[in-house]
């Protein structure tokens, strides 16, 4: 026994643990076990009074715990790895299907900036459209009301009035009614507001600042209203 180390016991008794392993590891380390005690020169009685000796040593230091059944731990540990792998499934099935879902939505995102781009293009063009009419409309309006035809105007800009009256023609506020300010401005101090069909005497028609102007009087005040919020007669 003097010529059995620390390390040969430690070896033989890591053998001897393996003996409550599954089946085949338990034969695997039965037969390990016999052979290493044949080579330390141990015979049977000898590992058991060493093994009794062992026991009744830890038993008296302190109770020894009846290990877990390894079969039930094994079949613990088989469920929990079980377990593991069908959340890892879970995952990865949750995971094609994020990347599914960012592709989709980065699809419909391209289609969406390319639809806000067609529709920034149309609402230019249309815009452009309304600009025209408008200015159409407003040329149109001129030629009608002060054309060289039928409203003569002096080298000033300034039409001319009748011989003997001192107002060029009379006018009819349209269905929006009218503002009258104090100067051919859009910025100018407002005088008064005229309701739709409000009959006025118009002095003179003026352009400033590319807009056709009617000079007014209103209780004896002077003012002024674009030509376009009147009808002119």
């Amino acid at each position: 026994m003097s010529d059995i180390s620390d390390e040969d016991l430690e070896r033989l008794a890591s053998r001897m643990a393996m003996l409550v392993s599954e089946s085949g590891e338990a034969d695997n380390a039965g037969r390990a076990v016999a052979a290493l005690a044949r080579r330390l020169g141990l015979s049977g009685g000898q590992i058991k009074a060493y093994f009794l000796a062992g026991a009744t040593n830890s038993f008296r230091a302190a109770p020894l715990r009846a290990p877990a059944d390894a079969a039930t731990q094994i079949d613990r540990l088989e469920r929990e790895l079980s377990a593991l792998r069908h959340g890892l499934k879970l995952t990865e099935v949750q995971a094609r299907n994020a990347q599914r879902e960012r592709d989709a939505l980065r699809a419909e995102n391209g289609t969406l900036i390319d639809s806000l781009d067609r529709a920034r293009s149309a609402g230019q063009v249309r815009k452009f459209l309304g600009a025209a009419a408008i200015a159409a409309a407003v040329l149109g309006g001129v030629v009608l009301y002060v054309g060289p035809a039928l409203h003569p105007v002096s080298p000033g800009g300034i039409a001319e009035r009748p011989a003997g009256s001192p107002f060029l023609r009379a006018g009819v506020v349209r269905g929006n009614g009218a503002a009258v300010l104090r100067a051919p401005e859009q910025g100018a101090g407002l005088i008064t507001q005229l309701p739709a069909g409000t009959r006025i005497q118009v002095r003179q028609v003026l352009w400033r600042s590319l807009l056709q102007w009617a000079e007014v009087e209103i209780g004896g005040v002077p003012g002024y209203v674009i030509s376009t919020e009147i009808d002119l007669s």
